[in-house]
């Protein structure tokens, strides 16, 4: 059906009626969307659960469970899914395809979803956090044409600057007590491009902590496009008046420790 309707089809498998374990399969698959060598992807399984669970593991994938011609048609008009995984125990053959064709045809509505998707990806753009729950910071802001570089884009010294300053603001927010320093920065990873007009959210979060330095994960979303620009981790030391390294205050603010 697919082919008849002119789509060029790759197949990850598999390739036997012999039972398989199917998170590597539906790996391959998703990657392959999230990498841009597929526009879209369909998995399936027996309930399409776990099809659907493995495939949204992987960034940037947006994987509906459809059993329906509705729940295909709204989670491409409201959600904006870039695969769909279908249950071979849960549907028939023909809703199977009528799924897909509805899903290939709806269009993404934006307005209030996009919003929505963009929270959705700034939770997954978040790293995880390494026995610590401290609370995110966030700063957002409009890209005016004085930022752009002669490719127009936006200059990446500028970028580094905010990063710069946001994880200063964590680290001081989070150990009110202390006085922090910039020792470094990670390669920052410019994933996507930023033009004017565009508005970006770059937040900073507290995630490991050392005696004299804590370190402070930095990450920028497009709020427009919904695309992740970079994330870096940023080490900051804790100085006293002489500008020697001493230890971080025992006791980060209450405020910034999430329930």
């Amino acid at each position: 059906m697919l082919v008849r309707a002119g789509h060029e089809v790759l197949d990850f498998g598999t390739d036997s009626e012999a039972p398989v374990d199917y998170p590597p399969f539906i790996q391959r698959a998703a990657e392959a969307v999230a990498g841009g060598t597929c526009e879209r992807g369909i998995v399936l399984g027996g309930s399409g659960n776990g099809e659907a669970i493995a495939a949204n593991k992987v960034e940037g994938i947006r994987c509906a469970l459809c059993w329906s011609i509705e729940s295909a048609r709204l989670a491409r008009e409201h959600n904006d899914a870039n695969m769909i995984a279908l249950g071979q125990r849960m549907i028939s053959a023909e809703t199977a395809l009528e799924i897909v064709r509805t899903w290939l045809a709806a269009k993404f509505e934006g307005g209030r979803h996009a919003q929505r998707l963009a929270e959705i990806a700034s939770i997954e753009a978040q790293p995880a956090l390494s026995g610590t729950a401290f609370g995110a910071h966030e700063a957002t802001l409009l890209i005016r044409p004085e930022f752009l570089n002669h490719h127009g884009s936006l200059f990446g010294g500028y970028m580094m600057q905010w990063a710069d300053h946001l994880a200063y603001n964590a680290a001081s927010l989070t150990f009110p007590a202390a006085v922090f320093v910039t020792r470094r920065f990670d390669a920052f990873d410019f994933v996507s491009s930023v033009r004017s007009g565009d508005i970006i959210k770059v937040y900073a979060r507290v995630e490991g902590i050392g005696t004299t330095s804590c370190q402070v994960a930095v990450w920028c979303l497009n709020a427009r496009t919904r695309a992740q620009v970079f994330r870096t981790l940023a080490v900051m030391v804790n100085i006293d008046a002489t500008g020697r390294k001493q230890p971080i205050p025992n006791d980060p603010s209450a405020a910034q420790r999430l329930p």
